[in-house]
């Protein structure tokens, strides 16, 4: 009788850990590929390659090579990411009720983003020299080899915090942090602005249906319109 305690325990951090598991799968799917894109799973040893229609769970790893270009869908509010050559991102966060709160850590590389408006609160882009909190809704996230970041306001407000200092970025402004003074804003100089990823969350051309489970594990489907470029 004296080992219960002891059993109890062990079950009671088994189904802590499954309910962990649980509420961290399938939080995107990779819906675009272009070139050389590796993911890094946390269930899994060694890098993959990315497939249209991947799931990713918090604490996956992106890296897109030279040529490598992939976009992805969040499952829970359809909020975008599209990250450009040269890129390192780890998705992180965790389940809050029905959504996920977003945490996406950039160590190196280019993205852009689309979030909608009602969910920006629950969505942050991390980097070595400060943080993006999102107000709405689309925006580029740039950062250097010396972990130098940039930020380019298409639509909407985006809030950049680093040790030093907050400053509000709005649509038509640059914001700028590299960690050793406050975060700076100014006007978007003509030819200054990223143009890569295109603008708005529905792009017409193809239809990527996919099916997912949501955080109760039931199953749904979700239709991409996506353009090859």
């Amino acid at each position: 009788m004296k080992r219960l305690p002891f059993i109890f325990l062990i079950i009671s951090v088994f189904l802590s850990v499954s309910l962990l598991a649980k509420t961290a799968r399938d939080v995107a799917l990779i819906f675009k590929v272009k070139g050389k894109v590796k993911i890094l799973k946390t269930e899994k040893k060694g890098w993959n390659s990315a497939k249209r229609g991947m799931r990713l769970n918090a604490g996956d790893q992106i890296q897109t090579d030279q040529n490598g270009f992939t976009a992805v869908i969040f499952t829970d509010d359809k909020s975008m990411m599209k990250i450009r050559s040269n890129s390192d991102v780890i998705i992180r966060g965790k389940r809050v009720k029905k959504r996920f709160a977003k945490r996406i850590f950039m160590e190196v590389g280019e993205a852009w983003f689309h979030v909608l408006p009602q969910v920006a609160t629950d969505f942050r882009i991390e980097t070595p020299t400060g943080v993006a909190a999102v107000k709405g809704t689309e925006f580029y996230t740039l950062v250097d080899e010396n972990g130098n970041m940039s930020i380019f306001a298409i639509k909407g407000i985006v809030e950049l915090i680093n040790q030093l200092g907050t400053i509000l970025i709005h649509a038509g402004e640059k914001g700028t942090s590299d960690g050793k003074s406050e975060p700076k804003v100014e006007k978007i100089k003509p030819g200054q602005m990223p143009n890569w990823a295109g603008s708005g969350q529905k792009e017409e051309g193809k239809v990527l249906e996919i099916e997912f489970e949501d955080e109760n594990g039931v199953k749904k489907h979700m239709k991409i319109h996506y353009q090859e470029k």
